[in-house]
């Protein structure tokens, strides 16, 4: 027994360090596994799946920073970890306007990110419209940098003058914060009458919308609703921001419902919790009195006023700013007018070449074979329509006719 006991006594002594330095590393092994299991099977919240995984997609989506990525391709890169993570479906929008955005200026990345357009820009005049997208606005600002007027070809036989951008067609932008007034803008022809752009978006301006005015270099008068998101909309404009910083002082003039409108037209207030202090409120343009009727849990949409008041408070607004129509220099209405009286010439020239086509070409002798030699072409070129085949057939029957051009 002495002797168990010994042997027992020097086991323990030999092993007796290695057995705490065992349990320890057990210990260790089940709190790694304990704190995995949590990770793999606590629901995040999305914002949080969503902030853990967003870089890694962003460089997935853009090549690693090779290339513009769109939003949307940022989300579906991110989707599948997101709903995996959370237990819940990702709505597109919610990812590609609030938690994406929000990332970026959180993290504050400069990254070049591509949204879809969330409202649309169009100059009058000309119908030209922008959507308020990233790249379609690079695009026109592309476009609108090189405006010297073109000598008029056959495809723009009309007396308008082309021009590119505000430069000579119109001299300020109107914003309105919300979509669904394009139709009565345009038969009160407000754009036409005050030569402005007409720019609307879908709530908060986007940050192609800023981008857009920031270059333009012509004023932005904004209407809005009388509510803390109405002001928020146009301090955004007037300031730049984590997400938008501009490059020079764009003049923004507020045309927002005011207390004085309210009473004029007799609007009925409706009930608004007022999130926001009276000092964000005071640095996005509101009054002392603008800010105690909001913080009595008010606000006024544009919405309530009827179509033709509307159309009164803006035509109002603007003559009271002073907008009025654009007159290009003398020297560009001396080109205009030369421009004119060219496309002039030119359309009475092709009516009367016009005619005496139309009187020709009914008196042709037409081929009896015409079908097969439609077919014989479209077999040679295969890509080509069969409209496409009887215009080269009328073609070449002209030059054996009259023989080729020089």
């Amino acid at each position: 027994m002495e002797l168990d006991v010994a042997l027992s006594n020097l086991v323990t002594g030999v092993t007796k360090k290695w057995a705490r330095q065992r349990k320890r590393e057990e210990r260790s092994r089940q709190a790694a596994s304990n704190r995995a299991y949590v990770f793999r099977h606590r629901r995040a919240t999305l914002k949080d799946a969503a902030y853990e995984v967003i870089e890694q997609a962003y460089r997935k989506a853009s090549g690693d920073g090779r290339y513009p990525a769109n939003a949307r391709q940022i989300m579906y890169a991110a989707r599948g970890y997101i709903q995996e993570r959370t237990g819940e479906r990702l709505v597109d929008n919610y990812f590609t306007q609030t938690l994406l955005p929000a990332y970026m200026e959180d993290h504050r990345v400069s990254w070049d990110v591509v949204f879809d357009a969330r409202g649309h820009f169009t100059e009058p005049h000309t119908g030209a419209g922008v959507p308020l997208g990233t790249l379609a606005v690079r695009r026109y600002l592309q476009g609108a940098a090189h405006d010297e007027p073109s000598e008029p070809g056959i495809e723009e036989l009309r007396s308008t003058f082309p021009t590119k951008g505000p430069v000579n067609r119109y001299g300020a932008v109107l914003f309105i914060e919300k979509e669904g007034f394009d139709q009565i803008l345009a038969a009160a022809h407000i754009a036409e009458r005050f030569d402005l752009a007409v720019m609307s978006t879908k709530g908060m301006s986007v940050i192609a919308s800023r981008l857009l005015i920031d270059r333009l270099g012509v004023p932005v008068f904004v209407l809005h609703d009388f509510d803390q998101a109405g002001f928020s909309i146009l301090g955004t404009l007037r300031r730049s921001t984590r997400r938008y910083s501009f490059s020079g002082q764009v003049k923004v003039i507020d045309l927002g419902l005011t207390m004085q409108d309210i009473e004029q037209y007799g609007l009925e207030p409706e009930a608004q919790r007022l999130t926001q202090d009276p000092s964000t409120l005071r640095r996005n343009g509101a009054s002392a009195a603008d800010i105690a009727f909001l913080q009595g849990g008010q606000r006024v949409e544009l919405n309530m006023l009827s179509s033709d008041e509307l159309v009164e408070l803006i035509e109002t607004k603007l003559a009271a700013a002073g907008v009025g129509k654009v007159i290009p220099d003398p020297a560009l209405l001396a080109s205009a007018y030369r421009r004119a009286t060219q496309v002039a010439l030119l359309n009475r020239a092709i009516d009367a070449a016009a005619e005496a086509a139309s009187t020709t070409a009914a008196a042709v002798e037409l081929p009896e074979d015409l079908a097969a030699q439609v077919q014989d072409h479209l077999q040679q070129h295969p890509q080509a329509p069969w409209d496409a085949a009887v215009a080269e057939l009328a073609d070449r029957a002209l030059d054996d006719e009259h023989g080729s051009a020089p």
